[in-house]
Order: structure tokens, then C-alpha cells, then sequence
């Protein structure tokens, strides 16, 4: 009897301290970034692969577009679904006036054109 009461309250308290699966799969989501044209508009291509065990019903988030270390703009990232295993792409298109004044000052000081962008991409799971 007193296996029995350990073993069912064991079991109570691991099925507590297990992660449900949208916070243990969380960190294994991977994001690429790479650059297509910039202008007036600047597209950042995003790849998401899902190297987890669950499938992910949909990816959204932001980006933000840093140009020689200034901030010019932010746009929307929507994915969707990936299923486990797999990956998808996206593109997140950054429109605003700041992109298009740092591209104006590109073209007429020669100077650097680096860009920088950051992704935040949050995928939710299925319950």
C-alpha cells in the first residue's frame, strides 16, 4: 500500500514539473535572416525551423531594422503553421519614411550601407 501511495504521488508530481510543450520547445524554434531589396522598402527574408517535437500552429511576431546603427522601421512577421521537423519562410517588409531619408543619405555621402535586423518571433502550439 505504501509503494502504491508513492508511486501514484511520484507521478502527481512529476506530471507538476513537466513543462507543457510550448515553454520546453520554445528555445529549439531557429531563425534566419537574410536581406532582399532595399529602397523605400526594405524585405527582410526570415526562415523559421521548427526542430521540435511539436507542431506549431502559427509564428508571428516584429522586426526592426537598424541601418548604420539608426533604428528606420519595423514590420510584421507572420509565418504560420510548421509542422515538427519542418521549416517555412516568410518575408517581413519594412516601409517608412526614416528607410528612405537613410537611403537618400547612402546615396549622397558614398557612406556605409550596414544593415542590422532584429526578429522577434513567437510561435504558439496547439493545446
Amino acid at each position: 500500500m505504501k509503494r502504491l501511495i508513492a508511486l501514484i504521488s511520484g507521478l502527481a508530481l512529476a506530471g507538476t514539473l513537466a513543462a507543457p510543450p510550448a515553454q520546453a520547445a520554445a528555445g529549439r524554434v531557429r531563425l534566419k535572416l537574410s536581406f532582399g531589396w532595399c529602397k523605400t522598402a526594405c524585405t527582410i527574408r526570415i526562415k523559421v525551423i521548427n526542430n521540435t517535437r511539436h507542431d506549431i500552429a502559427w509564428v508571428g511576431g516584429t522586426c526592426r531594422l537598424h541601418v548604420n546603427g539608426r533604428y528606420v522601421g519595423k514590420g510584421a512577421v507572420y509565418v504560420g503553421p510548421i509542422k515538427r521537423g519542418h521549416s517555412r519562410s516568410s518575408t517581413c517588409n519594412v516601409v517608412d519614411d526614416r528607410l528612405e531619408d537613410a537611403w537618400y543619405d547612402f546615396e549622397d555621402n558614398g557612406g556605409l550601407w550596414q544593415r542590422y535586423a532584429s526578429v522577434k518571433a513567437k510561435p504558439y502550439y496547439r493545446r
